[in-house]
């Protein structure tokens, strides 16, 4: 009886309408036409849009980098994955407002915009990064693992080679094993 009650309470309920996006206002230059105008606030909401991805990117890195990842690395996998982001797709425009504005030398135009952020949009952004992120730390441990193989297959081979000079070649050994441990890592992170 009472799962029917629920049913039907449930049947006659009007849906649910999404939650209102927060919308942020961006004005654009005023310019000498209004197609100009348009151009000018569309540039500036992708400049706006890119630099709170740039913020929430750099904040996230800060927060999952570990402390044997180099800085550097996060910043140009930071920095890769902004200039793959579509920024134009990240927000919607809710409203517009054009104003004209009369002058001596003729007419200038000025668009604002008001844009919201999709959440579901920024949802998946925010799991591409994170997983870019650790794709960029498996990445490097891979590689920081590869060098310490070559350094190790470095100094056993060169070991095995003094051995059987009888300690005729160790300067020249040396110096082998110096230039060969110092293009391990250089071809292992440059590659």
């Amino acid at each position: 009886m009472f799962a029917a009650l629920l049913t039907t309470c449930l049947a006659f309920c009007p849906p649910q309408q999404p939650a209102a996006l927060a919308a942020v206002a961006v004005r654009g230059d005023a310019e000498l036409t209004p197609a100009a105008a348009y151009a000018s606030a569309k540039s500036k909401v992708e400049a706006h849009v890119l630099g709170l991805w740039k913020e929430r990117a750099t904040k996230a890195a800060e927060a999952q980098r570990p402390f044997w990842l180099p800085e550097l690395l996060a910043e140009e996998a930071v920095r890769r994955w902004l200039a793959d982001l579509p920024v134009a797709q990240m927000v919607a425009v809710v409203d517009r407002e054009d104003r004209q504005r009369e002058h001596e030398f003729g007419d200038s135009y000025q668009t604002t915009l008001w844009v919201a952020e999709d959440p579901q949009r920024q949802q998946r952004s925010e799991q591409r990064l994170r997983g870019e992120l650790q794709r960029l730390e498996r990445h490097t441990l891979f590689r920081f693992g590869g060098v310490a193989a070559g350094w190790t297959v470095l100094v056993v081979v060169l070991g095995w080679i003094d051995r059987l000079s009888r300690g005729y070649m160790t300067g020249r050994l040396q110096f082998a094993g110096l230039l060969g441990g110092l293009a391990v890592p250089l071809v292992a992170f440059l590659v």
